[in-house]
Formats: structure tokens, sequence, C-alpha cells
């Protein structure tokens, strides 16, 4: 922000971190207004990690290559703040949500919630080691670290945080709609 030499291109970087971080409801900025063709309707096809695998990557050479397609989620409610996290050692990072939001969101307890869709996946991570990965993959001060809470937890602490992995019925689930758009159109 300090090195944007223009407003608007400062409005358009605390926007575009206030995106990242989650917006509060009635916050007057959750609104964009897009203007496409009926193209960007498509409801089948699959997202890509454009990080991990980028278009073009050498990986991705053949005749029975499937389609990466770009990802739109789009709700009338602010989205819920979103963490690449690895959880083990035995895969990669993915997407996760606070287990905590997701619950404020559908106005479920744990327990409910795991009864009527025991098919999520939900892990738990020490707060400490959330915290260093978070702060690690996002630009975030520790006032605006998730939940209000400072990250600092006593070296060898029990304290953990539960976490719910990204998936399209959970994005649906929680009042958004998602599209997929091939990238190469």
């Amino acid at each position: 922000m300090k090195l944007a030499s223009s407003d608007t291109m400062k409005r358009f970087l605390s926007d575009h971190l206030s995106d990242l971080q989650g917006r509060a409801e009635g916050d007057p900025g959750v609104s964009w207004d897009f203007y496409s063709s009926s193209v960007l309707e498509e409801k089948d096809g699959f997202a890509c990690d454009l990080l991990h695998n980028p278009p073009g990557s050498s990986d991705q050479e053949g005749d029975d290559v499937e389609e990466d397609n770009f990802m739109f989620e789009l709700s009338d409610k602010p989205l819920l703040p979103c963490y690449n996290l690895q959880v083990s050692v035995s895969r990669g990072p993915c997407n996760w949500f606070l287990f905590t939001d997701v619950l404020k969101r559908l106005k479920l307890s744990s327990r409910i919630f795991q009864a009527r869709f025991p098919h999520f996946e939900i892990a738990t991570l020490p707060k400490a080691e959330f915290y260093r990965q978070v702060a690690s993959s996002q630009l975030l001060t520790p006032a605006e670290r998730p939940g209000g809470m400072d990250g600092t937890s006593a070296p060898g602490s029990s304290e953990t945080v539960e976490l719910v992995r990204y998936e399209v019925e959970l994005l649906r689930l929680l009042g958004s709609e998602v599209e997929f758009q091939p990238w190469n159109s």
C-alpha cells in the first residue's frame, strides 16, 4: 500500500486485501458489479490450482489432458475467509475454512453438523502451526488474524484449531453459487 502512487491503486489494494480477509456483513464494499455474457454461466467443470500447476506447464502436454477451469464463487453474503494449509505431512496444502466460521454461518452445532454432513473432512491443527502457516501465506497484520486471536500460544500448548475442508458442496451449503469458466476461452 505504501508503494502505491495513486489513490485508485491504494483503493484497489485495500479492497483486494479486504476481500481476501473477508468483509463484515453490511460493508458497502461487499457488492461488486460484473458485466459479462452468458458464456460465464457454464456450470460443469472443475477448478485448477494456478500456482501449483499453471496452464501450459510441461506436465499438461498430451492428448488426454483435462481442461482446466477458473472457479467463480458468487454470494450475496460476504465470503468466509479461506486458508491454504497443509494439515498432514502425507499430502500437500489445500483450502480450509475455520470450522467455527462455518458453524456460525449455518447456525449449527458441531455435533449436528457432523451428523448431517459426515462426508465433509474436518481436521485439527495446533493453533501455533495454524498461525505460522497463515502468516506465511497471507498478508495479515497481527490485529487482522482470524477470529481476533493473537496467535500467541505458549510453547507446547495443546490449543488447537478445527478446520473443515473447502469443497464445492460446502460452498453451496454456505449460500454461494459456484460457476466454472475454461481458462483458455
